[in-house]
């Protein structure tokens, strides 16, 4: 396709990164003028990372002994019940660690 501002230059799938707040994201680039834009589908990808992002908590790590402890704020406590020796898995993925607490309901 051809690009839509200079009308020179062919647009190219990139991937490309939003440093700021690290998220990836996919868009066509003009190889004449730089231009970047999105179609609907790489948008709605885009605004779903940044939903994520929006819902996320900061935390808190801590050292204890050969550890590191991760301080979980109060209200995820409270929304899945969490309390203080009850067990759960840690695993990665691509995004990075996820926490599942084996609750009681």
């Amino acid at each position: 396709m051809k690009c839509p501002t200079c009308n020179k230059g062919k647009m190219e799938r990139v991937i490309d990164k939003i440093k700021k707040d690290n998220i990836n994201f996919e868009a066509f680039k003009c190889n004449s003028c730089g231009e970047e834009i999105m179609d609907m589908k790489q948008l709605k990808v885009l605004s779903n990372k940044y939903r994520k992002l929006r819902e996320s908590r900061e935390i808190t790590f801590s050292r204890w002994g050969n550890s590191i402890a991760v301080r979980i704020p109060g209200e995820i406590i409270k929304e899945y019940n969490i309390t203080s020796g009850i067990h759960g898995l840690l695993t990665t993925d691509k995004e990075g660690i996820k926490i599942i607490p084996h609750v009681k309901k």
